[in-house]
């Protein structure tokens, strides 16, 4: 079973996406309720949570500003 909880660079790699960008979408409350998980300074991110919301987006882009 792969890993849920991913760090920055691994799941930033996994959505096509460059870390500066899955930073921006965490800060400005765009990924899924409950789908980032803070640990002193380190953060980690719900794959699976983030992969189901970006399939009940359905075609629109949750990424777009």
């Amino acid at each position: 079973e792969p890993r849920r909880w991913l760090r920055v660079d691994e799941a930033a790699d996994r959505l096509a996406l460059l870390k500066k960008k899955l930073y921006s979408l965490a800060a400005r409350g765009r990924l899924p309720d409950g789908s980032i998980l803070k640990i002193g300074k380190a953060i980690r991110f719900d794959i699976i949570a983030i992969e189901t919301g970006l399939t009940a987006s359905k075609g629109r882009s949750p990424w777009k500003t």
